[in-house]
């Protein structure tokens, strides 16, 4: 098993925890397309331009688990993308293990040693088993976040087709869940029993949010910010992902985050101690039981509820 260093900016790193999709740009990518191949793990490692939380960190370990296809939306400026499963997520910054890193030895820079392991440099060697491992269990010894994410299912039947940053494999499965589903028609009859217009499955960038309500239709087709942004709560880390990429575009959007069983709350609140520590006071969570009575409550009253948050818009 090779490991290689990919290095990535901040932004890119989300990225591809959202979509399970690592890429390359042309011209680099005959190279990588050979080095990187089913059962490569790539260690990410972020850059310093342009970031917030993760500057200069290793941010996880991650194993190719499909085959390269050529992306038919420019997802990142990426020509050619290639499936990837998370092993391990959290943050080691580089300087607390940058002198216990073989790779690092005797290099005249950081830079050099860095991309001394950075397949995209025809020069490079895999980084050395032993300080992949050391990256990995400095990852894992973190007690937030929790590092072991759910893994993301491999394609069947070949190559899955990229459609709007995120596979349509995936997309399709989390549109049939029965309990994303539930959640996503609760919130639609609550947001109409508010006055509000909900919107699911929204595209802004390479990302799609669960759903969003909007003020009236008039605000959506007019390209203003929603008011608030929900996402049904699976994997942690993916949910804040589209929540923290939802408020860098809309900085006043209110993020909530539906769960759907304790375990999960525990993990989510673990996670918004950790990686996502600067969400921490921005994120509502609601219980999937709470959103139940709430609708089943509007209903009951529905016509009275309508008439009050309607006051203002006479």
């Amino acid at each position: 098993m090779n490991y290689w260093l990919a290095i990535v900016r901040e932004r890119v790193f989300m990225g591809i925890i959202e979509t399970g999709l690592f890429g390359c740009r042309d011209p680099e990518c005959g190279l990588l397309m050979i080095r990187i191949k089913p059962g490569t793990r790539l260690v990410l490692f972020v850059s310093g331009f342009g970031c917030k939380s993760y500057c200069k960190s290793f941010v996880g370990v991650f194993e190719v688990v499909g085959d390269w296809v050529k992306a038919n939306r420019k997802l990142n400026d990426w020509s050619y993308v290639v499936e990837v499963k998370p092993v391990v997520l959290g943050r080691v910054e580089l300087g607390s293990v940058a002198g216990k890193l073989s790779f690092t030895k005797g290099r005249r820079s950081i830079t050099e040693a860095l991309h001394s392991v950075d397949p995209s440099n025809p020069r490079a060697m895999p980084m050395p088993v032993e300080d992949a491992e050391l990256i990995i269990k400095e990852l894992r010894s973190q007690s937030t976040p929790k590092p072991v994410i759910e893994v993301l299912g491999a394609s069947k039947g070949g190559a899955r087709e990229v459609v709007g940053g995120i596979s349509s494999a995936g997309a399709g499965a989390g549109a049939e869940a029965q309990g994303v589903s539930e959640v996503v028609t609760l919130l639609r009859e609550a947001a109409q029993l508010f006055g509000y217009y909900p919107v699911s499955d929204v595209d802004v960038g390479g990302y799609r949010l669960g759903l969003a309500w909007w003020g009236n239709e008039d605000e959506y087709r007019d390209g203003l910010a929603p008011l608030a942004v929900f996402e049904v709560v699976d994997n942690p880390e993916q949910a804040l992902a589209r929540l923290k990429h939802a408020r860098d575009r809309w900085r006043g959007v209110r993020l909530y985050a539906v769960v759907r069983d304790e375990g999960v709350r525990r993990e989510l609140e673990r996670v918004l101690r950790g990686s996502f520590h600067e969400l921490r006071r921005k994120v509502r969570v609601i219980m999937l039981d709470e959103l139940r009575g709430l609708v089943q409550d509007l209903k009951r009253h529905g016509e009275l509820v309508r008439e009050f948050v309607m006051l203002d818009k006479d």
